[in-house]
């Protein structure tokens, strides 16, 4: 009880819980939350506030976020949106912690040789902007190749900065008192590395992939604002700028903020929807990192 009630009165803990919550439950049930079918298509003419407007219809009633140029609701295609976005997301997180942790762990513990060379491959890695690399692995495949090309394109940058910090805490955890003990009685190095090292280093994992996906969501929106997501690639041409283009035929809200970047100057709720989305799952899960690492860190309780 005393851990829960030191839980609550983390405000960024509580905040970032209910906002992750809130998107995993929308990306598990897109269908007991979105007002409408993501692809139905409405009227093309709509009366708002006495003015008969053609789609793409603004913020109203009948469409809290507004619609797109196909009359279709554009709260209900970012619900539905949610569970792909939110996918790629965390399993590129998975495949960043993973990276770093795993060879941050090898450094801190082995060493000699094979730790140098973690080392240096994380060095190596900590060279290559993560969105630069990943724009041009993604373009190179193609978008469309699949899944595993945005995962490989994030995953493999972003890593370096976790396998310094795994490094020292292992070599921090190693030098303390009980583990100096359990090393002079005979205590097996893989029992002291899977009963001390690694529970120790959960205070740091578990906020670390928390902060990965907020950091995923955001190369997400960036990429997404370059015309390039998940499935396809939009081009849109600058000296296009005041022709009405359609929104391209994708749920994942940088595939949404792709097609509709430009349209700010006309009809600023396209843009903006998506662009929201980002932002309240980025600031959830930041929120939710920053209250993990006070909770479970000791050294700030």
């Amino acid at each position: 009880m005393t851990r829960l009630s030191r839980w609550i009165r983390q405000p960024a803990l509580v905040a970032g819980t209910v906002i992750v919550l809130g998107l995993v439950l929308i990306a598990l049930f897109p269908g007991v939350f979105a007002p409408r079918d993501p692809e139905a298509k409405g009227r093309f003419l709509l009366e708002i506030g006495g003015q008969v407007y053609a789609a793409p219809f603004p913020p109203n009633v009948l469409y809290p976020l507004g619609s797109d140029s196909e009359a279709r609701d554009l709260l209900s295609r970012l619900m539905y949106g949610t569970r792909r976005t939110l996918g790629i997301a965390v399993s590129i997180a998975v495949v960043r912690v993973a990276l770093g942790a795993g060879l941050g762990v090898l450094a801190g513990w082995v060493g000699g040789a094979a730790g140098g060379w973690a080392l240096t491959l994380s060095a190596v890695s900590a060279t290559f902007p993560s969105l630069l690399f990943a724009w041009v692995i993604i373009l190179a495949i193609g978008p469309g190749a699949g899944f595993g090309v945005f995962i490989v394109a994030l995953g493999l940058t972003g890593w370096a900065h976790w396998t310094q910090l795994l490094a020292i805490a292992v070599r921090r955890i190693r030098a303390l008192p009980y583990m100096v003990a359990a090393e002079a009685v005979g205590v097996p190095p893989r029992t002291q590395l899977l009963r001390h090292v690694l529970p120790n280093l959960l205070p740091l994992i578990i906020p670390t992939l928390a902060q990965e996906v907020a950091a995923a969501m955001l190369i997400l929106a960036e990429l997404g604002f370059l015309g390039v997501f998940y499935g396809e690639r939009v081009v849109i041409n600058f000296t296009e700028l005041l022709q009405q283009r359609a929104t391209p035929n994708t749920l994942e809200w940088g595939g949404l903020l792709a097609g509709t970047r430009l349209e700010v100057f006309r009809w600023y709720w396209l843009p903006l929807a998506p662009a929201g989305a980002f932002f309240i799952a980025i600031l959830g899960f930041n929120l939710l990192a920053t209250g993990l690492r006070d909770a479970l860190d000791p050294a700030t309780r």
